[in-house]
């Protein structure tokens, strides 16, 4: 366990990732634990940092679910923008409302009681699940609407999300953006608009990102930023 912290510890400061400074903590709360929980070290899904930082090892770390979700893999710019809150701690996402086969990243789970009942069942990997949809207890979690309470739909992956992730793990991320803040979107709760795309609230994170395009811009200006995550393949800034 302390060479666990201590290497924790190490990645913290050369990678930035305890994301914001902790005077922001007086911010909306994350869901359904509480910002300073995530950013105890103690409770990182990942030694590179929190499950709000949406970090992405293996393609086994993306379990599938059936259902209706969430699509924020495109999010950032317009037409589907993600709007960065006064407070720097969330964005305000525009998403697509999909239904059938998607992914969670096993890491990103925003309940930690699920994620550890999910990591029981599926390993720290995911590799235990990856071929059974709906075996992981987080898909249950969704269905029955007690991953986040009070959320219509839950942000997770499509299969051609799923698809361009796992390939920029073999042959690297088609763009690698240096540290700034991103939409880690990953199980974060949705609302639904009548008529319209449902919008969700993403926590950010400050840290390098991956975007799946090449030569893809990472600033966005404006107070976009994109929805994103972090593959430890990209060089720390």
């Amino acid at each position: 366990m302390t060479s666990m912290l201590a290497r924790m510890l190490a990645w913290s400061l050369l990678c930035g990732v305890l994301g914001f400074s902790t005077d922001a903590l007086a911010g909306p709360p994350f869901v359904p634990n509480s910002q300073e929980f995530w950013d105890n070290s103690e409770n990182w899904t990942t030694e590179y940092g929190p499950a709000y930082r949406d970090t992405i090892e293996s393609p086994t770390n993306m379990v599938p679910c059936t259902g209706d979700y969430a699509l924020c893999f495109t999010s950032g710019p317009e037409p589907l923008p993600c709007t960065l809150r006064k407070d720097g701690r969330f964005a305000n996402c525009t998403c697509t409302a999909q239904t059938g086969l998607n992914f969670v990243l096993i890491s990103a789970i925003l309940n930690y009681q699920v994620y550890l009942d999910t990591v029981t069942v599926c390993g720290l990997d995911g590799s235990g699940c990856t071929l059974h949809p709906d075996k992981a207890p987080v898909c249950k979690a969704i269905k029955d609407r007690k991953l986040i309470p009070g959320a219509d739909l839950i942000s997770t992956f499509s299969p051609s999300s799923q698809a361009a992730i796992s390939n920029s793990l073999t042959t690297g991320p088609g763009t690698a953006c240096p540290k700034g803040p991103y939409a880690a979107c990953m199980t974060a709760p949705c609302k639904t608009k009548k008529g319209g795309d449902p919008e969700c609230s993403c926590p950010v994170f400050w840290g390098s990102f991956q975007l799946t395009p090449t030569g893809a811009q990472c600033d966005l200006g404006d107070d976009l930023v994109w929805s994103s995550s972090f593959s430890p393949r990209l060089i720390c800034p």
